[in-house]
């Protein structure tokens, strides 16, 4: 019995050393992305996530959010006018989370979306779905539409830029998802 838990703890010990997950860096302020995705916005609030909407998330992707994972903003006049909601995500990776913003106009379509935060390590892989706009494809995409991560992927990507093009797509999917439950609280 002694050699079996002896044998488990080894095991669980060998795997928290596999297992490694690097500091995050800031690419992107939360702030700076609402303001710079809906200038004409002068109020901004965080909206509470309702059970039905974190239930039709859970329905629509398999993925039931928590108040650590997302948050959403919404973004308004200074007479009321809905002018657009920001989703901000963590995404699980192989080398730990990745956040994910994006910023949906009062139609459901997205505006822009941002990596705002990745571990220093995969920093690299993701750097190249960073540059030169790569994410601006994503643009204009409606609630209904999918994500392609091989959009965003450069041709001579290697293997783990396009695992992170996969995840930061999936980080769309998962962001177009609670737009789209979290809309009829928001109006």
């Amino acid at each position: 019995m002694r050699k079996a838990i002896l044998s488990v703890a080894m095991l669980s010990f060998a795997a928290a050393g596999a297992a490694h997950v690097s500091p995050n860096v800031s690419l992107v302020r939360r702030g700076d992305f609402i303001r710079q995705a809906f200038p004409a916005a002068t109020k901004f609030f965080e909206k509470a996530l309702e059970v039905r909407t974190l239930d039709a998330v859970a329905r629509s992707t398999g993925w039931r959010p928590s108040e650590e994972e997302a948050r959403v903003y919404v973004a308004r006049t200074a007479d009321g006018k809905l002018v657009g909601t920001a989703v901000f995500l963590w995404m699980p990776s192989q080398h730990g989370p990745v956040g994910v913003g994006t910023a949906f106009d009062p139609e459901g379509r997205l505006l822009q979306a941002a990596v705002t935060d990745v571990g220093t390590e995969p920093l690299a892989w993701v750097r190249p779905l960073l540059a030169q706009n790569r994410l601006e494809p994503f643009a204009g995409l409606k609630l209904d539409g999918a994500p392609d991560p091989d959009r965003i992927a450069p041709a001579e990507a290697g293997a783990m830029t396009r695992y992170y093009a996969r995840v930061i797509s999936d980080g769309i999917r998962r962001a177009q998802a609670l737009e789209k439950a979290a809309r009829e609280e928001i109006r």
